[in-house]
């Protein structure tokens, strides 16, 4: 009898750990779901074409089938292990009812709409600060020289 009542509690404690695990997978596919359709994997595309472009002008005799074996022989790996980083961090900062909900959120039209549109807002944003940020430069070197320096 003592025998079946360990054995019995050594049941229920696994499905209790296998249950807990369920739901921490659950949790963390839906994390990788809502950076998938929330656009956040497309903006990557971005990140990589700019780097493509600034390696390619640093290492130009690299053939153009390369730079797409580069993206997926390495980035798109990196991208993956990135989002296995990312995933803690979300849990950090939403419950996983707060990711449903931003998954729900993303599966409207207007959340698709957000998704289509936030790697284009990207693109477009990085070259809108590049210009501002070398204008900037340019004002704070002529203050510095007003000053002396």
């Amino acid at each position: 009898m003592k025998n079946f009542i360990r054995i019995s509690m050594l049941a229920c404690l696994l499905l209790a750990v296998l249950i807990v695990k369920a739901q921490t997978d659950d949790y963390d596919n839906d994390i990788a779901r809502y950076l998938q359709i929330s656009g956040a994997t497309a903006t990557y595309d971005v990140v990589f074409d700019q780097m493509k472009g600034q390696l390619k002008t640093m290492k130009p005799a690299v053939p153009d089938f390369l730079w797409s074996n580069l993206k997926t022989e390495v980035f798109d790996k990196e991208i993956a292990e990135l989002t296995k980083q990312l995933v803690p961090l979300y849990k950090k900062h939403f419950t996983h009812a707060e990711v449903k909900e931003l998954i729900s959120f993303y599966e409207s039209p207007l959340g698709k709409k957000l998704a289509t549109e936030t790697p284009k807002l990207s693109r477009e944003s990085m070259q809108l600060g590049q210009t501002w940020g070398m204008g900037l430069m340019g004002k704070i070197d002529g203050w510095l020289k007003e000053k002396g320096y």
